[in-house]
């Protein structure tokens, strides 16, 4: 064995410690597709309820531009990047999981396996039209968030778009236990922390979007005896919004230009 045999070696424990230190699992992450396919939803599901960002990225991509304009940090399953493959939209992803990885350049699908911060960190600085984070910055702790957040901005042109979309932890149920059953998880992200963060590395047009409205239960017709029509209504809405409320919501900014 060589001596950058020897370093590579070193430098894989070493990673591996650290992740084990961080609260990441080896052995978890080797199942994380079989774990996404289970509680993600059907790809047919997500890649709709996706489809909605899609006229705001393609506005702002560069006509003609050669290269990858859109960075998708942690692919997932590839759902966003099939999507903007099928739009004409050129676009790369970034993912630390060498399984999911994988999975995505079996589909064809251009992925750098490595952490997005540092994939950003490496672009040319204003080099894309819009860095996209779907389900990703609630796996990050405080510092890596900012990090996260002051890459993207750097490698985004004037004019560029960030997008990001998370748990709504305002609903209830969201953020006292479907938030959980993802173990890497850190923890729920309030919009207005998320809002704030963002527009503190220097983004600006910082907007705030409810999606995906869990209908389960309609509560309009309640009716509470001793109560007014009036304060049953305004009793049933609390309750709509805090159990039965947006299950994400996205944070969408610009680059000033």
């Amino acid at each position: 064995m060589s001596e950058l045999d020897d370093l590579r070696a070193e430098v894989a424990l070493l990673r591996e410690r650290l992740d084990v230190l961080a609260g990441a699992s080896p052995r978890f992450a080797a199942v994380y597709p079989a774990f996404e396919d289970r509680f993600r939803g059907a790809e047919a599901e997500v890649r709709e309820r996706l489809a909605v960002h899609l006229p705001r990225v393609r506005a702002v991509v560069t006509p003609g531009a050669e290269g990858p304009r859109v960075l998708d940090a942690g692919p997932g399953r590839g759902e966003w990047l099939a999507l903007l493959a099928e739009a004409g939209v050129p676009a790369a992803g970034a993912d630390d999981n060498a399984a999911m990885v994988r999975r995505l350049r079996e589909r064809g699908l251009d992925v750098a396996h490595a952490d997005a911060t540092t994939h950003l960190e490496g672009l040319p600085a204003g080099s894309l039209d819009a860095v996209t984070a779907f389900h990703v910055v609630e796996h990050l702790d405080l510092e890596a968030l900012l990090g996260l957040l002051a890459a993207a901005r750097r490698a985004l042109r004037p004019g560029g778009l960030f997008l990001a979309e998370t748990p709504d932890p305002t609903n209830l149920v969201m953020g006292a236990c479907n938030f959980h059953i993802d173990p890497t998880h850190r923890n729920p992200v309030p919009p207005a922390q998320l809002e704030f963060l963002v527009g503190a590395v220097g983004f600006t047009d910082v907007e705030i979007v409810r999606l995906h409205p869990k209908e389960d239960l309609d509560l309009s017709g309640l009716r509470l005896d001793g109560i007014s029509a009036r304060a049953s209504a305004a009793v049933a809405l609390a309750l709509q919004k805090g159990l039965f409320g947006t299950q994400d919501y996205a944070v969408l900014a610009a680059v000033p230009g």
